[in-house]
């Protein structure tokens, strides 16, 4: 992914991003992103920039996240990079279907702090659960292809 500027990031929310909501660009390894996404301050929102395949232009898209409650327990895969987590570390991410006044959400299981690409590229904590035989190469086609398929099925791309 190019570097973006804070000026950019606001166009492309159409100047909707609060001030907590605005990640700190001056630390993001571009070359590492297919996608950017962060976390709002608060925890309940989350937020990705990409490129989309249909027009090439930068797209910026809200989703509401609902942490998982309970003890905890269990293995959860991100639907998007199939990283395997222990205990907490996915959310359900939804995103509301174009037009449709937020009346209509589609949602996937994500890693909680949408950090996929890094995880795919063993940037963050390698996964201790499921090692996969897929190149990098396969495992970023297949990220950007779910994430398409579900932003696509949202009408946002």
């Amino acid at each position: 992914m190019d570097p973006v500027t804070e000026a950019e990031l606001l166009d492309v929310f159409d100047g909707q991003l609060p001030a907590e909501a605005m990640p700190d660009l001056t630390v993001v390894e571009w070359d590492a992103h297919d996608f950017l996404g962060w976390i709002h301050s608060a925890g309940h929102l989350g937020y990705m920039l990409l490129l989309s395949p249909n027009d090439g232009h930068l797209k910026g898209i809200q989703f509401r996240r609902f942490r998982f409650s309970g003890t905890g327990r269990g293995i959860h895969m991100c639907s998007l990079c199939h990283h395997m987590h222990s205990g907490e570390g996915t959310a359900m991410f939804s995103v509301s279907r174009k037009g449709s006044d937020g009346r209509h959400r589609l949602g996937n299981v994500v890693c909680k702090d949408l950090d996929c690409s890094l995880r795919i590229r063993d940037l963050v904590a390698p996964n201790d659960y499921y090692q996969e035989k897929l190149n990098v190469q396969a495992k970023i086609w297949r990220m950007q292809t779910r994430v398409h398929r579900w932003l696509t099925r949202a009408e946002r791309l």
